[in-house]
């Protein structure tokens, strides 16, 4: 981080260069595994080794994408970066609404599979919500971004995946309500303190089961390290209008848009959020295992008696690519 602070006196001149830094081991390891001769003496490297090799290139690179969204929050508390306040376009603000996204289409005849079972299982629990699905033919008449945002989502580093990053926040910020992915699968209905909340997410904890097993299952996402940089599920979000710590990550991710031209890490999301977290010292409540939204997907896969993942979770995160 230091090195970092040396490196860059944030401005408005400089301030598309901070995530171009590299951390120089994620970055020597990427090349060796890439790029003749080296990657054939690379795989000669035992397995497990090599895993191991991974796994600590992607820590530091976690931990350096960190230091860098340091640096950004820095510019922002210091007020040299924009702030935004985005309106509603509908009287919605406050109401119960679920609000989802799928941006290739929400047509019965496009969207996938599972995503239809998900759609079914929500209109089958939302009780007394109201259900507003959007794609990128009708988000402008809930929200008006910048043209920024327009120009930017044109970059195809800027996948769907981020966008609805965006999305999710804005919406939230400016209506408040409920965000669920669109592989979002309900077995039941959304429990009254999650429903109540001020700001609510699944997150990491200490009294997780299995901590080994989801650590195979996915060592990228989950990690029970002290150092851990993606410690929450930003498929399920409860949020009340203009809640201060939402609509702060949601000023971050404006300018992030505004001013940078790649993305950093798939979690960059999470990690931003993560930083903000240490940083404010805010909590999400209630404290819920962010394992319990995964398990059912498990059971899924390895076609185990489902109702077994529903005795402690109704609200289940599952992968569009299923059947």
């Amino acid at each position: 981080m230091a090195n970092l602070k040396k490196e860059f006196h944030l401005d408005s001149n400089n301030i598309s260069k901070v995530f171009s830094s590299k951390e120089p081991f994620h970055s020597l390891i990427l090349t060796i595994r890439k790029k003749y001769p080296w990657r054939l003496f690379y795989y000669l490297i035992p397995k497990f080794f090599r895993k191991k090799i991974e796994k600590e290139a992607n820590r530091r690179n976690k931990n350096h994408i960190a230091d860098c969204f340091n640096l950004f929050i820095d510019a922002y508390e210091k007020t040299s970066l924009s702030f935004f306040d985005l309106k509603p376009k509908k009287d919605l603000v406050g109401k119960k609404i679920i609000w989802q996204y799928w941006g290739q289409g929400i047509e019965e005849d496009v969207i996938p599979l599972m995503v239809k079972k998900c759609f079914k299982s929500i209109d089958d629990f939302k009780q007394d919500y109201t259900i507003i699905r959007l794609d990128e033919n009708n988000i402008s008449e809930y929200i008006d971004f910048p043209d920024f945002i327009w120009a930017k989502k044109k970059n195809k580093e800027f996948k769907h995946a981020f966008f609805a990053d965006l999305i999710r926040l804005a919406l939230l910020d400016v209506y408040g309500g409920i965000w669920m992915d669109a592989t979002i699968l309900l077995t039941g209905p959304i429990p009254d303190e999650i429903k109540n909340s001020n700001l609510f997410m699944y997150q990491r904890t200490k009294n997780a089961s299995n901590k080994e097993f989801w650590n195979k299952f996915n060592h990228d996402y989950f990690c029970w390290d002290l150092d851990s940089k993606v410690n929450i599920l930003n498929s399920f979000i409860v949020a009340k209008p203009k809640q201060e710590n939402l609509h702060k990550c949601l000023d971050l991710l404006m300018n992030f848009w505004k001013t940078q031209n790649t993305i950093p890490h798939y979690f960059f999301f999470q990690i931003m959020f993560n930083e903000l977290i240490l940083r404010d010292r805010f909590q999400l409540l209630p404290i819920l295992d962010d394992t319990l939204p995964h398990l059912y997907q498990i059971y899924y896969i390895q076609e185990k008696d489902l109702e077994l993942a529903t005795q402690n979770n109704h609200i289940h995160k599952m992968n569009h690519r299923f059947k």
